[in-house]
């Protein structure tokens, strides 16, 4: 059993933070006395707070540590020190250590470093010092465990703190709260409950499970057949594919051999190309020849003669356009210099204004400063400026006379103000002098009031006194008569004491009462033998309940499953083989459903199939339509004008061919008609024609002949090279395209048609598709709706089928163990049962307490005797106390008389003080009215001349600074010379307007001669296009007879045999390749389909990813869920079984302790006893105790709460504590009692110090019994001391410091 040894206290409430104070625990008792407010109290709240790290109620804020006001200190460090034996027999030891800080908002506690530790004397046994915690959390948690009690029966029932000792006789739901805790019954009904909760859940997570086994298994079978689909899409495609490459194969040689039979046959389209080609060339030569006739005039001369001409012609122009140009630059040179001289002279001109405007302001300047210093010297009287101009040296001389004037204005000014300053001091000086000789009287006269006042209040308070004392001595001679009757009746009360010989009387009593407890421990001793067999009873009785509840269970649910089960079965349903049978009927109810669901999935497989095959039809449709209008597209980008591709092809090669015949014939053409220009020119004759050209007709002839020239020159055939390029690109561009229009014309004609048939067929198959999976679906239906009852019926029979399996298993187990417990107890048998043993001790209990009584009686009227003795006393000792005092009395009246007379003479005195002293302030109030309507008078007068003479001395300082202003601005103007700079400015804006002049002159000279030039320039154009006219005429005649030979030189009769063979057999091999490449494409549009199936399976299957695995996994997670729920259940039955019967055990011993307590020690005769009820709320689910403290009188019961006297309130508490730490703390033999006897009448505390005398003896063999009694009560003390329980004992007290310190004293 766990015990205390030692306790240290430092800083703890009134216990001194400077010095350890230290108390030893003794067993088995240890008494701790002091008076109130000395600290005894602090000793159990040390103790709770070292083994459960708790503060006393009320303390937050540092309350329950030393104040550091009264300790002087800023901080206050407090320490609690436990050391202690745990259960198991080691020696602990915990400190505690705290602080609190004063600051400004107040105190601040804080919990230190905190240590749970072995104590020193493990050393001893081998064992080690060392740290186990340091952890607050950890420790209040370590150290209960270690005492071998909770921390609710540490709180409540060990160290229970003095405002809480009334606790058991609390509001019901604040006892409920404590006695849940003591019981731990919070603990162990959340464990069920949640046992419970888990079991529920759990089941409920079973329901899931199951049907998501269910789900699984349908997957698994669907992912099967999805493999099976899978493996059938490959064959096909594998076959299908070889199939489309040998088809592949014979399309592409098919496709190589008639472009090359078109390459070949189509050569004669090149030739007719190039004689139209050659036509259209040899008209336009003949429209560009007509054209140019018209406009040139023909020169004669060669063709070399009219080239040089025009080579002589550059030159001379070229010339002329450089004297222009040179012209053109100079013009430019002169616009920007008459630029930049009209900028200055804009410049010039913004600076003369400027410059004027200043002048202006300079003289105007002049005329204010002297119309200024005439002002100021009329107004200061100073003479000699009123003319005007005024020299230099004028204004300068009265710049200085009036700064002289200026000075004395300020001189006189500042005078007035000393004079006025010096007034103000001299009459303050004296109107403080004639203050304080007035306010000395005025205090005089208010001392004196209040000497009035005083002495006549004291008088008042005399004349009371004395009224109130008149009967005085009438009462004293009263007095005096009743104190010798007082004297007489305790004689007479003494002699009564002697005759009635109590404490013999007493002693009788008392040794019987100790011959009748030792048969009741007898007793006692021999109902807890008896009580071990109880247990091994009880628990036959419990397992037969549990039989017979088990076949109950069994035959009223074979009862109500009985129809439904024959309706199924076709027989009566037994215990033994009704699962059996149920699991039988399920399966095949199973497989019936399971063949008509597999009937319906085939159907619906046949109509999804149907259904994809149209589908990806439709979607084959759709992207062919789609392929169809993008190739269209593409052709329809590609080519202009909206012809076909061979249309095209054919106009492009025709353009092709005619440029390149333009190019071939252009070579040459341009020096001929140079020479033609050159000729015509030189001899006035066309060398083409041979015919002589007129002057009127010359300029034509050159225009025509230079556009010849140019259309022919090197940059013009060059231009139809590019031309040339461009249709090359353009023919090779179109001919690429013709894969493009055969794949358009076989998706058009060929594979469009095929698969629109190919839908037309599916749209009329899958109405009777659909018909038959819809009959197959109503069928599977119809057939589960026929089934579904049947199927709930059983599943609910197979519920109720395992509940009977259950309880089957559970009734031959519970068979077993009855059998087993009515042989243990055959083996022991006893004369007497525990009923027989209880009524001995119920009569025995009754003679107990009748001598019990009687022996109260006797002490109480004993103890009546002595309370009587004692009051007599005391009102003795009272009465002669009243005698004395009203002696006093008396004379302190006939010493106020005397003082009053005094007092009214003192009175007359002062008034005749105060009328002098009035009289006197009277006189002293006119001197001060007088100094201050002379000093007001004054300050009038000066105020008005300090007044006038500043704002003299303002205005003059106004003028000045004015003309201060006007002289500076003046002078900085003359010091600048402005003037000059204005002359200055004149004469070069007179320069720059000359030069401006001279400028615009020389520029119109220039741009004369510029347009002379540019006359003669446009003049010499005409001349160079009729040159150029005549040489182009002569190149187009030249053109047109080397056309009209190439042209005779073409074979068009082969060409015509190469066209008629062409036409014969191209069309025929065309359409073998279009069939050839629909029958391709369709094998290929069948693979994309298979392959499209076989994607939308895998992606199917997909879905189904460890199919397998988790099946089985969801398989034994059900039924070990299944397995584990049973156990739950299982579980929860014993545990709670196990509580109630826990609990009742425990209620009942504490009850039988409480009983026997109340019975020892109360003294009364209105309470026979008193017990803990407890109420069970709730059902079995959901179980709970309410509890209660009733009193019991002649077998009723009744509330304790609110019908109990305070002093039955605190035994009643005690007793319920005892018995709680008898039945809870058997590990711990701790009990601590703060102030037992508060309440307690004297012959009840006589009962309690009795009560817990034989505790004490009946325990004190017990090495680690400890009780610890607190108490003021020196009586309590001395009782407890005679029965010789103990030997010292300690005393708490307070020193000179007002410190708490504890001694141990011995008993006397």
């Amino acid at each position: 059993m766990a015990s205390l040894d030692k306790l240290a206290i430092r800083g703890i409430r009134s216990f001194d933070d400077k010095q350890i104070s230290v108390i030893e625990f003794f067993s088995p008792v240890t008494v701790i006395v002091g008076h109130n407010g000395s600290g005894k109290t602090t000793v159990i709240e040390c103790l709770k707070y070292a083994t459960t790290g708790d503060q006393p109620p009320n303390t937050r804020g540092g309350a329950f540590i030393h104040d550091p006001k009264m300790a002087n200190e800023k901080e206050v460090k407090a320490q609690v020190k436990l050391r202690f034996h745990a259960a198991n027999g080691t020696r602990m030891l915990v400190v505690r250590n705290l602080s609190v800080t004063v600051k400004k908002t107040g105190l601040t506690m804080k919990t230190l470093e905190n240590i749970l530790a072995l104590a020193d004397s493990n050393i001893e046994k081998g064992g080690k010092r060392g740290a186990i915690s340091t952890k607050c959390a950890e420790i209040d948690t370590e150290i209960p465990h270690l005492l071998g009690v909770s921390k609710s029966v540490l709180e409540n029932v060990i160290f229970c703190h003095q405002e809480d000792s009334y606790w058991p006789l609390a509001e019901p739901s604040a006892l409920k709260k404590k006695f849940d805790d003591i019981f731990e019954a919070t603990r162990y009904s959340k464990a069920l409950d949640s046992i419970k909760s888990l079991r529920k859940d759990r089941v409920s997570d079973l329901k899931a499970d199951k049907e998501r086994l269910e789900s699984l298994a349908k997957e698994k079978t669907h992912a099967d057949k999805l493999r099976g689909r899978i493996s059938d899409l490959n064959a096909t495609i594998t076959g299908k594919q070889l199939q489309y490459e040998e088809t592949k194969k014979r399309y592409e040689e098919l496709v190589k051999n008639n472009a090359r039979f078109y390459e070949s046959a189509t050569q004669f389209r090149e030739l007719y190309v190039k004689v139209e080609n050659l036509q259209q060339k040899k008209e336009h030569y003949r429209q560009e020849l007509s054209e140019a006739k018209e406009s040139v005039q023909e020169v004669g001369g060669t063709d070399e003669e009219l080239q040089e001409r025009l080579s002589n012609f550059g030159q001379n122009i070229e010339k002329e356009k450089v004297a222009r140009n040179r012209r053109e630059v100079e013009r430019q040179d002169l616009e920007d210099e008459l630029a930049k001289a009209r900028r200055s002279h804009v410049e010039l001109i913004n600076e003369h204004g400027e410059l004027a405007a200043e002048a202006k302001a300079h003289d105007r300047r002049i005329s204010e400063r002297e119309e200024l210093i005439c002002d100021i010297s009329d107004k200061n009287n100073i003479k000699g400026y009123n003319h005007t101009p005024l020299e230099l040296e004028k204004v300068i001389e009265f710049v200085s006379r009036l700064g002289d004037l200026q000075r004395r204005q300020r001189s006189e000014f500042d005078k007035l103000q000393t004079g006025r300053n010096s007034k103000n001091d001299d009459h303050s000086r004296k109107l403080r002098l004639l203050h304080t000789e007035l306010e000395s009287l005025r205090m005089q006269r208010g001392n004196t009031r209040e000497q009035i006042k005083e002495r006549q209040a004291a008088i008042t308070k005399a004349e009371s006194s004395i009224d109130t004392m008149q009967g005085l001595a009438s009462e004293l001679r009263t007095l005096a008569g009743d104190i010798e009757e007082k004297k007489l009746r305790l004689e007479k009360i003494k002699a009564d004491m002697q005759t009635g010989n109590f404490d013999e009387r007493l002693n009788v009593k008392a040794a019987k009462a100790r011959s009748m407890e030792d048969q009741r421990d007898t007793l006692n001793t021999e109902l807890r033998g008896l009580s071990l067999q109880a247990e091994s009873r009880a628990r036959l009785d419990l397992k037969r309940a549990e039989v017979r509840s088990k076949t109950s269970d069994t035959k009223n649910i074979l009862e109500l499953c009985n129809v439904k089960f024959r309706k199924l079965i076709g027989r009566d349903a037994r215990a033994e083989t009704m699962e059996r049978d149920i699991d039988r009927v399920s399966r095949e109810k199973d497989e019936e459903l399971t063949g008509a669901e597999a009937e319906a999935a085939a159907a619906n497989k046949e109509l999804q199939q149907a259904e994809t095959t149209l589908s990806h039809a439709k979607y084959e449709v759709k992207s062919k339509r789609d392929e169809l209008k993008k190739l269209e597209k593409q052709l329809k980008d590609e080519i202009e004008g909206g012809v076909s591709l061979e249309i095209a092809i054919s106009f492009a090669e025709r353009e092709l061919e005619m440029r390149k015949e333009y190019v071939e014939s252009k070579a040459g053409v341009s020096q001929v008609y140079e020479q033609i220009l050159k000729a015509g020119q030189a001899k006035k004759r066309c060398t083409a024609c041979n015919r002589g050209l007129h002057d009127n007709e010359m300029a034509g002839f050159e225009k025509y002949v230079c556009e010849q020239i140019k259309n022919h020159s090197p940059e013009a055939v060059e231009a139809q090279k590019a031309e040339v390029s461009q249709w090359e690109s353009e023919l090779k561009d179109l001919r690429a395209l013709m894969p493009v229009f055969t794949t358009k014309e076989r998706i058009r004609t060929v594979e469009l048609p095929a698969l629109e048939r190919q839908i037309k067929s599916l749209d009329e198959e899958l109405p009777s598709n659909s018909e038959k999976a819809e009959q197959a679906r109503y069928l599977c239906h119809f057939f589960t709706l026929e089934t579904s009852l049947d199927i709930r019926e059983i599943a609910s029979l197979k519920q109720s089928a395992s509940t009977v399996s259950r309880n089957q298993n559970e009734t031959e187990r519970l068979k077993s163990d009855i059998k087993n417990l009515e042989t243990e107890l055959a083996a022991t048998g006893t004369a007497k049962t525990g009923d027989d043993v209880q009524r001995e001790l119920d009569v025995l209990s009754n003679e107990i307490r009748s001598n019990e009584r009687e022996r109260q009686a006797l002490m109480t009227e004993r103890d009546h005797q002595n309370q009587l003795l004692r009051t007599n006393e005391n009102d003795l000792h009272a009465m002669e106390k009243k005698e004395s005092t009203l002696s006093n009395q008396i004379r302190d009246k006939d010493i106020m008389e005397e003082r009053i007379v005094t007092m009214t003479n003192e009175i007359a005195t002062l008034h005749s003080k105060l009328k002098e002293l009035d009289s006197k302030i009277s006189e002293a109030q006119a001197p001060i009215d007088m100094l201050e309507q002379e000093h007001q008078q004054a300050m009038v007068d000066l105020d008005a001349r300090i007044r006038e003479a500043q704002r003299s001395v303002q205005e003059l300082n106004t003028n000045v600074d004015k003309l201060d202003n006007l002289n500076k601005i003046v002078e900085r103007y003359i010091r600048e010379k402005r003037a000059h700079l204005l002359v200055e400015c004149a004469d070069k804006i007179e320069q720059f307007e000359q030069d401006i002049k001279d400028l615009v002159t020389n520029i119109e000279n220039a741009r004369d001669a510029i347009a002379k030039i540019d006359r003669e320039i446009s003049e010499s154009g005409s001349l160079m296009a009729n040159l150029h006219g005549n040489i182009r005429i002569r190149k187009l005649s030249r053109d047109i007879a080397a056309t009209q030979a190439e042209i005779d030189s073409c074979d068009m009769e082969g060409a015509a045999k190469a066209k008629r063979n062409f036409e014969d057999r191209y069309q025929v091999e065309k359409q073998r390749e279009t069939e050839m490449q629909s029958k391709y494409a369709h094998i290929g549009g069948e693979i994309s389909s298979h392959q499209e199936q076989l994607k939308m399976t895998e992606k199917d299957l997909r879905d189904f990813k460890d199919i397998n695995k988790r099946y089985t996994d969801q398989l034994v997670k059900v039924k070990m869920s299944d397995m584990a729920n049973n156990d739950l259940e299982k579980y929860a039955k014993a545990l709670d079984n196990a509580i109630m019967k826990y609990h009742g055990l425990k209620m009942e011993e504490v009850n039988d302790t409480m009983r026997h307590l109340w019975n020892k020690t109360y003294q009364g005769t209105d309470i026979d006893g008193i017990k803990i009820r407890s109420d069970v709320e709730g059902g079995a689910s959901k179980r709970s105790y309410n509890y209660r403290v009733v009193m019991t009188k002649d077998q009723v019961e009744m509330d304790m709460r609110g019908r109990c006297s305070a002093g039955q309130k605190m035994l009643a508490s005690i007793i319920i504590r005892l018995a709680l730490s008898d039945s809870f703390g058997q590990n711990c033999g701790i009990l601590a009692l703060d102030e037992p006897t508060n309440a307690l009448d004297v012959e009840n505390i006589d009962a309690l110090a009795e009560s817990l005398v034989d505790i004490i003896n009946e325990r004190k063999n017990h090495s680690n019994f400890q009780l610890i009694i607190i108490t003021h009560d020196e009586n309590f003390l001395r009782k407890l001391g005679q029965a010789e329980v103990m030997e010292y004992y300690w005393r708490v007290s307070r020193d000179s410091r007002q410190k708490s310190v504890i001694e141990r004293q011995r008993f006397r």
